[in-house]
């Protein structure tokens, strides 16, 4: 994992997001695929404010979700430009985040 890039991205985040950011990815594995893990920390995020959507404490801990894939994807994006198709469709709607959709619409 790339400490400096992911804090460097994070910085330019707003502000009220940027310490939400920080702890997220605070347990990250350095050694870990950025990408990756940023999306399973997505996820995990993601499961825990399902059920309590209708809270506004729901809002930003969406905003962070939303966040962190945005991070996943520049950061496949900036180190995987082959493979970024690819990565892009095992996340999309068919992949992890269509799997989390499904989960949320309580079909798996």
């Amino acid at each position: 994992m790339d400490a400096g890039w992911l804090q460097e991205r994070i910085a330019e985040s707003p502000p009220p997001l940027q310490e939400r950011l920080r702890d997220a990815v605070a347990g990250i594995d350095p050694a870990a695929d950025l990408p990756d893990a940023l999306l399973a920390v997505a996820r995990e995020l993601l499961d825990s404010v399902r059920g309590r959507l209708e809270r506004r404490a729901a809002a930003l801990d969406l905003l962070v979700a939303d966040g962190l894939l945005t991070l996943a994807c520049e950061a496949a994006a900036s180190s995987e430009r082959e493979a970024l198709a690819e990565r892009c469709r095992a996340m999309g709607p068919g992949g992890e985040l269509g799997r989390i959709a499904e989960r949320w619409a309580g079909r798996s």
